[in-house]
Order: C-alpha cells, then structure tokens, then sequence
C-alpha cells in the first residue's frame, strides 16, 4: 500500500504537522509505503524522520499573497508527482492543501482520497480566526467568504472519507458539510520523550502556543496581573511565536509584568519538554481548540493542565483530575485555578500523577496510526 500525505510545509512545529511526521514515521514501520508532498521543510525537523520519502515542489507558502497568484502552478506540480507515483491512497491534511487532494480526486475517481480534518477552514468558517485577521486580510476574507464557503463545502464533497482528531470536529464537520462519514483518531504522544516524573516541581505556570489572538494567551496574561495585585509570586513563560506576539509583549509591560512573564520564542524539543516537566501547571485558553496537542503532552509530563471547556480538551482533560476545565474566556475562573494550583502544590503533584495516567491509556502515535491503517485497508483492494 503506497499512502501519499499532502501537507503544506515542515518550517515550523505545530500540531498538524506533528500529526503528519509522527503517523508517517509508524505507517512506515508497519510496511506501508509513504511519501510526503510539500513544499519545504525545515532540517532539523525533519531530519528525525528518515523512513519517509519527501517530494518538495517549492513555491511561496500559504501566508503570502504571491502564494494565492500561482496556486494552479504550484497544485500542477503535485498533479505531476501524483502521476508519476501513482498512490493507492492520497491523504491531503490542513487548508489549502487539502485542495490539492480534492482537485486530483475530481480527476482521478477511482484514487481514493482520504482527508484528516483537523478542523474544518477556520480562514473560511471561524469568524473568530477571521477577525482577528490583519485589517487588510480581514476586509479580504470577509469579503469573500459567502464564495469561500460555497467553493469549500464543494471541494469536500469529493473526499471519500474524513478522518477527525475529535469527536468535537466530527461535530463541526457535520454541521457545516453535513456529512457523517467521519472517524474519530486522537492525536497521539509519545510517553517515552517524558520518562521520569519531576519531583521538586518549579513555581511557573506554561504556555505553548501560537501566538495569534484567538490563541486568547492574552487572558493568561491578564490573570498573571491579577495575581500579582494580591501580592502573589507568580512566574509565567510563554513559548512560540506568532503575529500577535509584539502586541502581548506590550501588555506584559504595560501591566509591569517585565519581571513575571517570559517569552522564549520558539525552541528545541529538548528544552521545550524540560519546561512541561518543571511547571506547575500548564495553561491553554484557547476556545472550540479542534483538538490541541499540547493539553496532552502536558499531561504525559505529569503536568495537569487548566483549559477551557471547549472543543477537544473536554476529550483529553478529566476535569477536577487531570486539570481543570473553565469557562472560555472567563479571566475570573482562570485566575481562581492559577492561584488554587500556587496555594495547593501537592494537589497539583497528584493531578500531574492522574494526567500521566490518563494519557499513558488513551493517546498514542501507535493508536493513531493504527486506526488510519484501519481506515485505509477498507478503501485498498
């Protein structure tokens, strides 16, 4: 069996891309053949993945205008690899590369196109994502959203089948295309990068994010100031980048906060589960979060999480176990749980226990890629 990712580009981690490498990598042990159609990658990333075989067709990414301008061209290189490789299974990820696989189905029928909605386009149906847009691109999207939409439910109609990362988005894909021919595979960790509980826990709360605004760290931010209004020491380190980052740096310091929270940008794996295993508390306020990888690899850390009661971490966070779930966008509550976390260190050691366990019994990259083989040996003949 030769399956055929399509994914847009390896430059940065992030959870799609994860998903992608990390099911790759095991579909290749258990004796499927794999490639990867992208358009570039970073080397460090990707030079932990050798099994797999990379196509790199080039061209402007996704983000720049310039991108939009040669989308024909760039999708006639994937069309061309496609040909010459001839998959059994093409299986198109994240918005806009999706489009390639359903542009390619509508051409080749008898291919079956498999897609892993990891959310449906929240460019096209998540009015908080587009507002949060850039003033230019936000008037753009807007306007052109009612054609979006229309062109996207279209697109999707020619998967044969959805792959979701929750039944949240099972949820979501349902309500917008109407459709119920989905499957639910969760996301998986590997509880072996986080071998050894850490006993003497540092007193700092964790953000793993992209830094955009519907990411809603500016909530974290403001709760920190809350806490420090009632005289408690309070740590808060921030890591990832993102469009919204100069813009949360600037209420950090406006709230004199230049002492209490930190942003690391982006770092290596290593540093990056040093930091999950030594916090307290790992925090992700982030609303209808599709599925959220970080929530889950907090708790492989034996770190709870508090996160709101939204979307996917309602599937990965026993709530008053593992961590808490609050109100979205509630700073009221999310301060209540930082200072009960800071008050009651032992009681978040004990979360820390219950949430390894939890994720030790239900989230692996060897369940994942198990169920995708699953759902590709009934579509290959």
């Amino acid at each position: 069996m030769h399956v055929v990712y399509l994914y847009p580009h390896f430059t940065y981690p992030e959870g799609a891309g994860t998903v992608v490498l990390e099911t790759a990598k095991r579909l290749a042990k258990m004796g499927v053949k794999v490639s990867i159609i992208t358009q570039s990658g970073n080397s460090e990333i990707l030079k932990e993945y050798p099994g797999i075989h990379f196509e790199f067709i080039g061209g402007p990414l996704p983000n720049f205008f310039s991108y939009w301008i040669q989308y024909y061209g760039i999708y006639k290189r994937v069309e061309k690899i496609l040909d010459e490789i001839s998959p059994d299974i093409i299986f198109p990820h994240i918005f806009p590369v999706n489009y390639w696989g359903f542009l390619y189905k509508k051409h080749n029928p008898i291919i079956p196109c498999i897609w892993f909605c990891h959310e449906p386009s929240s460019f096209v149906h998540d009015f908080r994502v587009i507002n949060g847009l850039p003033a230019p691109m936000r008037f753009f999207a807007l306007l052109v959203n009612p054609i979006m939409k229309f062109i996207d439910k279209k697109m999707v109609s020619r998967a044969d089948y959805i792959i979701v990362n929750s039944n949240f988005t099972a949820s979501r894909c349902k309500k917008i295309y109407g459709t119920s021919k989905t499957e639910t595979a969760y996301p998986g960790v590997d509880i072996n990068e986080f071998p050894i509980a850490q006993e003497n826990k540092e007193n700092y709360f964790l953000c793993i994010s992209r830094l955009d605004y519907f990411k809603r760290i500016d909530l974290v931010i403001e709760s920190v100031s809350l806490l420090r209004k009632r005289g408690k020491p309070i740590k808060l380190i921030i890591i990832g980048d993102g469009t919204e980052k100069k813009n949360l740096m600037k209420q950090s310091d406006a709230l004199g906060l230049s002492d209490h929270v930190f942003f690391t940008g982006t770092i290596d794996r290593n540093a990056l589960i040093s930091y999950y295993s030594k916090a307290l508390c790992v925090v992700f306020p982030s609303v209808n979060e599709p599925f959220g990888i970080v929530p889950i690899e907090a708790q492989a850390a034996w770190t709870p999480v508090i996160a709101s009661k939204s979307g996917g971490p309602m599937e990965s966070i026993v709530d008053g176990e593992t961590g808490f779930l609050i109100k979205p966008d509630s700073t009221d509550q999310l301060t209540d749980k930082m200072l009960y976390f800071l008050q009651n260190p032992s009681i978040a050691a004990s979360m820390g226990i219950s949430a390894r366990k939890n994720v030790s019994q239900k989230f692996s990259w060897e369940k994942t890629s198990e169920k995708l083989l699953e759902v590709f040996t009934r579509f290959v003949h």
